[in-house]
């Protein structure tokens, strides 16, 4: 879905969160402020000052340093981080005064996730100074299974809702994501699908690195390979995808944690029907989706775009997104029908086979030639935020051109 618009000129952007680790790429604050800047944006991170796993939480994870890595962040990528203090603290609901001054300069204030309170408040100063207002919405549903979780839920609902007054586009990664931000307002807001892109220089296709790994794992140069990752649980249909494979005459790799019960059930295949590789280093992963023909994947994965990058052939379920992500691309292949799930792109039906569906996927493909794709990459999905943050201002500006 990339956009054939002008470069925008350079733009003076803020992005306001709760949290930010300057040591961790995967965050969006990191990737969109870093490629952002790489663009020729003048680009403001304002952001607390704590780390995003609180303490006080019933999992129990070590709290992270979330400052130790600003400078040299700052240095490489020509950001500001602007850190604050949190005076307040329940759970992500954090907050800190946030500096006005730079809600003012910018051309355009980019807020991620209302849950976290101070966004909402600076999405509404943003507002006050005419400010177009872009919006990241992670949130797929409400927690209903104790009577907090639903006491929590509501009053997410309420930020939602109040931040939803102020903002010119939503963006969502998942269609769960957009379906339960318009089910908090009744504004009609336009809303994109915004993957959160991979970096290039950390997953791309290296023949060198193909050959190395399958002539590593004992992989013949016609031998068909497909990797499956993640955490494979019962839910994934992992047993599905080794019968589909075996039936296909497609070698596969487990890559990932396996439940107990799983295992069991593969115990009970032949034993040449799949080989596991238990932990996978993001480096190693990248080059057993090189060594790879075909990425199978049975639920949503933010992995798509990583073995998408690699130039690895995707084989994914067929539901409303994606379709709406990659319909009619030649480097996927869908399978199955949306009928197939009770929750859209997680949950199948009881009694639902898709070993015959996956091996049909399988069976016979003409596969294109293998090259690095940048259609995810974090660099091509900033280039067409920037263009949008430049339209919005635009429409901004022909609003105030003619007054009501």
């Amino acid at each position: 879905m990339e956009m054939n618009q002008a470069e925008p000129r350079p733009l003076r952007i803020l992005l306001g969160s709760g949290f930010f680790e300057s040591e961790l790429p995967s965050f969006r604050e990191y990737s969109y402020s870093k490629e952002l800047a790489a663009l020729g944006h003048q680009v403001t991170l304002m952001c607390g000052d704590q780390s995003y796993v609180w303490q006080r939480s019933r999992v129990r994870l070590p709290a992270t340093n979330p400052t130790s890595n600003d400078a040299a962040f700052a240095a490489a990528t020509g950001v500001t981080v602007l850190r604050r203090r949190i005076f307040f603290r329940y759970s992500d609901f954090v907050l800190y005064l946030p500096v006005i001054r730079e809600i003012r300069r910018a051309d355009v204030v980019h807020v991620i996730e209302f849950r976290t309170g101070i966004t909402v408040i600076i999405a509404l100063l943003a507002r006050m100074f005419g400010k177009p207002v872009v919006y990241d919405h992670e949130q797929r549903g409400d927690r209903t299974e104790k009577w907090y979780s639903r006491v929590d839920s509501l009053f997410r609902r309420v930020l939602i809702f109040v931040g939803s007054l102020t903002v010119s586009g939503v963006r969502h990664t998942v269609l769960a994501n957009r379906e339960h931000f318009r089910s908090c307002t009744p504004r009609e807001v336009e809303a994109f699908f915004a993957p959160l892109g991979v970096d290039p220089e950390r997953f791309y296709y290296d023949d060198v690195a193909r050959q190395a790994l399958r002539t590593e794992l004992g992989f013949a140069p016609t031998d068909r390979v497909a990797v499956m990752s993640g955490k494979l649980h019962k839910l994934k249909r992992v047993v599905d995808v080794a019968k589909a494979c075996r039936r296909a005459g497609v070698r596969l790799i487990l890559v990932g944690t396996i439940t107990p019960d799983v295992a069991d059930e593969l115990a009970l295949l032949p034993p040449d029907t799949f080989s596991v590789v238990k932990q996978a280093t993001p480096e190693r992963l990248r080059d057993l989706y090189n060594a790879a023909d075909y990425t199978i994947f049975t639920t949503f994965s933010v992995s798509y775009w990583e073995a998408y990058a690699t130039g690895c052939h995707l084989v994914l379920p067929d539901s409303a997104f994606t379709q709406l992500v990659f319909a009619g691309d030649p480097n996927v292949t869908l399978f199955g029908s949306p009928q197939m799930f009770r929750v859209s792109d997680e949950e199948y039906r009881e009694g639902v086979d898709i070993a015959d569906m996956l091996h049909d996927a399988l069976a016979t493909r003409t596969l294109p030639q293998r090259q690095s794709r940048m259609r995810f990459s974090a660099k091509t999905q900033c280039r067409e935020l920037a263009n949008l943050y430049a339209r919005l201002i635009s429409a901004k500006g022909k609003k105030a051109s003619y007054p009501a």
